[in-house]
């Protein structure tokens, strides 16, 4: 299944408009219907945000099966080539043990609760 179905069918199911769920994010519904009829996507910032607000992991949102390993890394390239504090962190992670990068995750994983639970 593909981003813009699994978005539509989330919203949906929480029983919101377009309207409602540009609302709740900050955007415009314009872009709501764009990425619900697949025109365009969100960035990466819009659908960490989208995750949280739905209470799913980001691979909830993701595409599973229809993605490709090319695709996958272009997305992975775009946000580390927006975000310098994501391309800094990717940088240092290359230079972590297994159990440090489990630290790591582990406190992005608690960051990432608290802030759902907040939302």
């Amino acid at each position: 299944m593909n981003f813009h179905t699994k978005l539509r069918n989330l919203r949906i199911q929480r029983g919101m408009t377009q309207m409602e769920l540009a609302e709740a994010l900050g955007t415009s519904q314009s872009s709501v219907a764009s990425w619900e009829i697949g025109r365009r996507e969100p960035d990466f910032k819009t659908i960490k945000r989208l995750s949280a607000f739905f209470d799913v992991p980001m691979s909830t949102l993701l595409p599973s099966d229809d993605i490709t390993d090319e695709e996958f890394i272009d997305t992975v390239a775009q946000s580390l080539h927006q975000n310098p504090k994501l391309r800094l962190l990717f940088d240092r992670s290359k230079f972590l043990s297994d159990d440090d990068l489990d630290a790591v995750l582990s406190v992005v994983n608690a960051i990432s609760r608290e802030r759902s639970d907040n939302v």
